[in-house]
């Protein structure tokens, strides 16, 4: 079976186009010590994707979330094209060879480049300021990749102030 290897102006086209979550009350499930949740995703020219999000229960810094595009050939064609990451572990771009990202949150993105070499498509990754948690990585996400929730619903639940507490609780 041969590797699905997407263009860098497929993948583009793939993140650009406007997106609506159609399972805004997705539910948070317990799984090998993470909270998941995965929201089903429908693009306006019909091409369907699952925004998924991970925090591990134990460690707040440790979190994920994701967008995959479901190819309509199945799942063994699914490709992971971003991937908005905490700052819990180190990463490398073996194929740059340009050092490691230490402990900074990090995006990861889909690249002709390691889909063709066999790796992850999503592999490269680039750190990043705009977030230090899940939600800020949840909303930055939906914001580069043009998803929107229907109104009055969003994609975090209070599980995350269930687990780490609501320090808006404490403001003075």
């Amino acid at each position: 079976m041969t590797q699905l290897v997407l263009t860098d102006d497929e993948i583009s086209v793939l993140l650009s186009t406007h997106k609506t979550v159609t399972n805004p009350r997705a539910r948070w499930k317990q799984q090998s010590g993470s909270m998941q949740k995965n929201y089903k995703v429908k693009s306006t020219c019909g091409l369907h994707f699952v925004l998924y999000l991970r925090q591990n229960i134990r460690l707040e810094e440790s979190f994920s979330c994701g967008l995959r595009y479901c190819h309509p050939e199945g799942k063994h064609k699914d490709v992971t094209l971003c991937r908005y990451n905490g700052n819990d572990h180190i990463h490398e771009n073996p194929l740059e060879g340009k050092g490691k990202i230490y402990n900074q949150c990090h995006i990861h993105h889909a690249t002709q480049r390691y889909m063709a070499a066999g790796r992850k498509a999503e592999h490269y990754a680039e750190t990043t300021a705009r977030y230090d948690d899940l939600q800020g990585a949840v909303l930055a996400l939906c914001q580069d990749c043009h998803i929107d929730f229907p109104a009055r619903t969003g994609p975090l639940s209070d599980v995350h102030n269930d687990m780490w507490g609501d320090d808006s609780k404490h403001d003075d």
